[in-house]
């Protein structure tokens, strides 16, 4: 359990009952990103079940997955993260395929929480490095990965014509 800002985060493993309905919920949560950054509807939704399909083959034992529920101080589910281990040039790191704290539950210091201790097990994988990605238009992210010290490390810019 990680507590900061007098807030607490603790990560679970997801159970198998639970990630079919995770699962849909993250190719339309991710589907509805792809499309506010100007993808069509039906691109998008292709983009996000190949991103799922390709990523997690073998659902929750997928190999070098941590899917977590996401649980408050309560031990109430507020939502859930998924980042797998991946090497590159002999060095391991982890990567952040997705973290979302419901609605509800928001600006209430969860997602600073829940960033602790997402690190706190990657750190007991012997892992030292987190990368993620974040859409331009999510604002309140940029803010809270740069004030946990993420640096920006490539920006891809577009322009319709």
């Amino acid at each position: 359990m990680i507590e900061k800002t007098g807030r607490t985060a603790t990560l679970v493993p997801m159970a198998e009952a639970d990630y079919e309905a995770w699962k849909m919920h993250g190719i339309k949560a991710f589907a509805d990103d792809k499309q506010q950054s100007g993808y069509s509807a039906e691109q998008a939704l292709k983009l996000s079940q190949e991103s799922h399909e390709s990523g997690l083959p073998q659902g929750l034992k997928t190999p070098d997955n941590y899917i977590f529920t996401i649980l408050n101080a309560a031990e109430q589910p507020v939502g859930a993260t998924w980042f797998a281990v991946k090497e590159h040039y002999g060095k391991k790191s982890a990567f952040i395929y997705d973290i979302e704290i419901d609605l509800a539950n928001r600006g209430k210091g969860l997602g600073r929480a829940t960033m602790t201790a997402l690190e706190d097990e990657v750190k007991k994988l012997g892992i030292d490095k987190i990368g993620l990605h974040v859409f331009a238009f999510n604002k309140t992210a940029h803010a809270l990965y740069a004030s946990l010290g993420y640096k920006t490390t490539d920006i891809t810019m577009e322009k319709a014509v």
